[in-house]
């Protein structure tokens, strides 16, 4: 009897006694959850005050017009607008909607949404970085220490030209969520039979599509890398499983290692996952294209096809352009040093480390290909691709291309998290652990499946064991070191003070003077209708003001039938090839009723609606009035990106 006189239960003789307390495990798994949760809300407020200090411009702007136009007026299938050559219709616009359902029609919600995509994009690289579920033997500490360097990596965003990348808006950057939840459902779901498989390939197909449909850069990161993975894999085991038969039909006889039972038959099941997964990534974006042409035929959203001249540059700019690659990964990573003061340069040096990880991760990946997984060769993959695809661009220009290849970040955190967190903790990560089973997992490489599984190395002398120890305790101390430093770096970024929009000021004048409709160039007229709510509407007009521009814009606002406009917005200082010239508004429109001036502005206001004097746009042509033979002087401008002026 127990001291509270409840009986005490024995187990029976020679067997261990039950665990006592079984509720430890939930309750541990609990609190690890609300740790989690709890980080993460810190990491989404630091993220939101960072993003504060990027003055939003009118790309943002018009995504969360377009998101409200989707989650408050139900317009699901975005009828009427036409977007830029990416949609970003299944993933950020939706955020931008439901996000101002929440908070308002406001311009903080850009921050608001940037905040929270960024967070997801650093919980889903540590996520994808911890890998699938390993043996007992090495238990959840190599998880950690995986996911912890991919976060690490990714934590604290340069608030010197990374920021207006990473969290000044979603282009290109906020992709890299659907993007790891792919490789995530790919590395984690292990199907062991032929129904889970067909379910497994099923979702990674629809989580392909819905990825491409939103930003085409998830083609060049996960649909072409998964593909030629895993077509890769199929096609060496079906030339090396050729070789061995031709070997023994010369010899006149069947290697043991080359018969069909004993070697295809334990790689068979990977073998047929991995020539379905190449099948289904491939015809991904195929499926992508007709749901893209789809949308259109039954009235929904006009996508504009990438500009011929922004595909593929001339081989005498590559080099040029490639420099630029090398600066903007450096700023993508945090480590622009140059032209620094401190203790920006100090914060800069820490993110050098997060480039030799990533870098690191990338090299050793490529070292050792036939031992390392499916998906850490589709990050590798996925790497190496983006990073020609820059080097080829010519939109890859000092500090206004980096966001062209953003989606390198979270896929180098990833890659590095999985090569060097298991050296860490004292496993390589390309040794298979003794307690997995090759043929029965289905998500194994064919590579390994038609290999016998190397053995468990033997066990090295005291003096190599205490060498690798100290040189991992030192490393790991090392990497925490740097990490601290991070969170000071996101700490110091996050203290910088607020900007408000460059336009902020016109938009208050504005409404100030009952002006609620009207037109200016580009980089005015999304981001004031947002900065007053709706309250007041620029439409935006191009070809010195005589052109409706439909860029992330409704083609309803330059119909005369239903909108109306009574002055236009201009200025002498053109600035980014898209402000309305005062004197080329002023021969096309004709004498104003009052001219008001504001800062550089100068505010022609009428007593008509201007749309009627406005050349109805299409949406194939975007500069120029078609046929018109006006002269456009900004007919052979660059098309709007990254919001830079």
């Amino acid at each position: 009897m127990s001291r509270q006189g409840q009986p005490e239960l024995m187990a029976p003789a020679g067997q261990e006694p039950a665990p006592p307390g079984r509720w430890r495990a939930p309750v541990r798994w609990l609190l690890t959850v609300t740790a989690i949760t709890a980080v993460l809300v810190g990491l989404c407020w630091g993220y939101l005050l960072q993003s504060r200090t990027q003055g939003a411009d009118a790309d943002s702007a018009g995504m969360v017009l377009q998101g409200w136009d989707m989650v408050e007026h139900g317009n699901l299938l975005l009828r009427g607008w036409v977007m830029a050559d990416v949609s970003f219709y299944t993933f950020e616009i939706p955020v931008d909607g439901l996000v101002a359902a929440v908070h308002g029609l406001q311009v903080d919600v850009i921050h608001v949404a940037a905040a929270i995509e960024y967070t997801l994009l650093v919980l889903f690289a540590a996520l994808v970085a911890a890998g699938a579920a390993r043996d007992r033997r090495r238990g959840s500490r190599e998880a950690w220490a995986r996911g912890l360097i991919a976060a690490g990596i990714m934590v604290a965003p340069s608030p010197w030209n990374g920021t207006g990348v990473l969290l000044g808006g979603p282009d290109h950057t906020a992709v890299g969520v659907p993007v790891l939840i792919t490789l995530l459902i790919v590395d984690r779901v292990v199907p062991r039979r032929w129904l889970p498989a067909a379910a497994t390939l099923l979702l990674t197909f629809v989580l392909l599509v819905w990825a491409q449909l939103d930003d085409l850069v998830a083609t060049l990161s996960c649909a072409v890398p998964l593909a030629v993975v895993c077509g890769a894999s199929v096609a060496a085991f079906l030339i090396a499983a050729g070789i061995r038969r031709l070997g023994g039909r010369v010899r006149g006889r069947r290697a043991q290692s080359a018969d069909p039972a004993q070697a295809a038959r334990p790689g068979g099941q990977s073998l047929g996952y991995d020539a379905a997964l190449a099948v289904l990534a491939a015809a991904s974006f195929g499926v992508t294209e007709l749901l893209i042409r789809g949308i259109w035929h039954v009235g929904g959203f006009y996508l504009r096809a990438i500009p011929a001249g922004s595909q593929v540059s001339a081989l005498r700019t590559v080099p040029a352009q490639a420099r630029a690659l090398v600066e903007n990964l450096m700023i993508l990573f945090g480590a622009n040093f140059w032209g620094r003061q401190q203790p920006q340069v100090a914060f800069a040096y820490l993110h050098l480390v997060c480039v030799a990880v990533a870098l690191l991760g990338l090299l050793i990946t490529i070292a050792r290909w036939r031992r390392a997984d499916r998906v850490t060769r589709a990050l590798a993959v996925g790497v190496i691709v983006m990073l020609v695809a820059g080097a080829m661009s010519p939109l890859m220009i000092p500090i206004g291309g980096t966001h062209e290849v953003a989606v390198v970040l979270p896929l180098g955190a990833a890659i590095g998290g999985r090569v060097v967190g298991p050296w860490l903790t004292g496993f390589s990560a390309f040794s298979v652990p003794p307690a997995f089973s090759v043929p029965a997992d289905l998500s194994a490489p064919s590579t390994l499946s038609a290999q016998p599984v190397p053995s468990v190395p033997s066990v090295p002398s005291s003096q190599l064991a205490r060498v690798g120890r100290v040189t991992r305790t030192a490393a790991a101390c090392g990497l925490a070191a740097v990490g601290v430093g991070l969170l000071c770096a996101f700490g110091y970024a996050a203290s910088l003070p607020a900007e408000q929009p460059r336009d902020a000021a016109l938009a208050d004048w504005l409404a100030a003077h009952d002006l609620t409709s009207g037109l200016s160039g580009y980089w005015n007229a999304n981001i004031t209708t947002l900065v007053t709510g709706g309250d007041v509407h620029l439409a935006p007009v191009i070809s010195d003001g005589k052109y409706g521009y439909l860029w992330v814009a409704k083609e309803e606002w330059f119909n005369p039938a239903v909108s109306a406009a009574n002055f236009i917005v201009t200025t002498t200082t053109l600035e980014g090839g898209s402000d309305v010239d005062l004197h080329e508004a002023l021969a096309w429109y004709g004498k104003p009723a009052q001219i008001y001036q504001f800062q550089q502005y100068s505010i022609l206001v009428y007593h008509r609606n201007l749309l009627n004097s406005v050349i109805q746009p299409v949406p194939s042509q975007l500069y120029a009035p078609p046929g018109a033979g006006r002269k456009s002087k900004t007919t052979g401008a660059v098309r709007p990106t990254s919001g830079k002026r």
